[in-house]
């Protein structure tokens, strides 16, 4: 190997962490992020948030291929967004990309927020429509399905770490299937008679309903790893649960359990109970 070659392979070892680390600097808690990667496993590796290769295969393989052209790009990008897929990171080695896929290029420049990140290191896409408010996302069949087949690993994991007495809140998108926990547990975010409500924001009220139910006495929120993308929709959300909230595990592909911070707690539960029993 020449010299050259070395010092471009030794570069190209940095950028793995370094990309890793404005990632995780720059991106809420739970943020889904598509990774040009080539395949690289090593680009996806993030704390608290799931790395997807761009382009990917139906399986969440990497595609095996660059995109076909510009046009093919920016409809799988799309594609992947509406999955949940939150940001894009585009490392520096592969800026030709923006010569090779022009429609690319012009798609993000004129629809999605670019982020601080060196130059030297990495572009990172913020993928919410500007100036528009961003669209509700919901998760798709399959991602429900993948959602379900977790369910035991979830209630291992929730009988594990939390006193069977306690209310667990789940970030259920109205999926009565995932509060069988074996223990009380509550659709969130939810009306008074608990039923399951759609979110919307920037998930401020959400953080509301979290600090009333936390200082009454409910101290946990499950949120399955297929409803993660939430958090990037709803940054008032996630500045409260990764700042305010202590989380007890974070099991890749199945949840995260965050035990809330409720101040002053009280052990008034009933006064949050929903009227209409929606739980199991």
């Amino acid at each position: 190997m020449s010299l050259a070659a070395t010092d471009a392979a030794l570069a190209y070892e940095d950028l793995a962490p370094r990309i890793a680390a404005l990632v995780e600097e720059l991106t809420p808690v739970g943020a889904v992020v598509l990774v040009v990667s080539k395949g690289d496993e090593g680009l996806l590796r993030f704390d608290s948030r799931s790395g997807w290769h761009f382009p990917r295969s139906a399986t969440g393989q990497y595609a095996g291929h660059h995109p076909l052209d510009g046009k093919w790009a920016v409809e799988h990008l799309e594609a992947l967004r509406a999955a949940g897929g939150a940001y894009l990171v585009l490392p520096s080695t592969y800026y030709w990309w923006f010569e090779h896929y022009p429609e690319l290029e012009r798609h993000l420049r004129g629809r999605y927020e670019r982020i601080g990140a060196p130059e030297e290191v990495c572009r990172i896409y913020r993928l919410l429509d500007l100036p528009a408010a961003t669209p509700r996302v919901v998760a798709d069949l399959a991602e429900r399905e993948r959602q379900r087949r977790c369910l035991p690993a979830i209630r291992a994991l929730t009988a594990s770490l939390i006193p069977e007495d306690e209310v667990v809140l789940v970030w259920s998108e109205g999926d009565d299937d995932l509060l069988a926990l074996d223990r009380q547990a509550w659709h969130f975010p939810h009306d008074d008679a608990g039923r399951h409500v759609q979110p919307d924001g920037d998930g401020a009220r959400q953080v509301s309903q979290l600090r009333t139910l936390a200082g009454n006495g409910v101290h946990y929120l499950v949120l399955p790893a297929a409803s993660a993308w939430t958090l990037a929709r709803r940054p008032a959300l996630a500045a409260y649960l990764g700042r305010e909230c202590r989380r007890l595990a974070l099991r890749e592909r199945v949840c995260v359990v965050y035990e809330l911070d409720s101040g002053l707690r009280s052990s008034n539960r009933e006064a949050l109970r929903p009227k209409e029993a929606a739980w199991q």
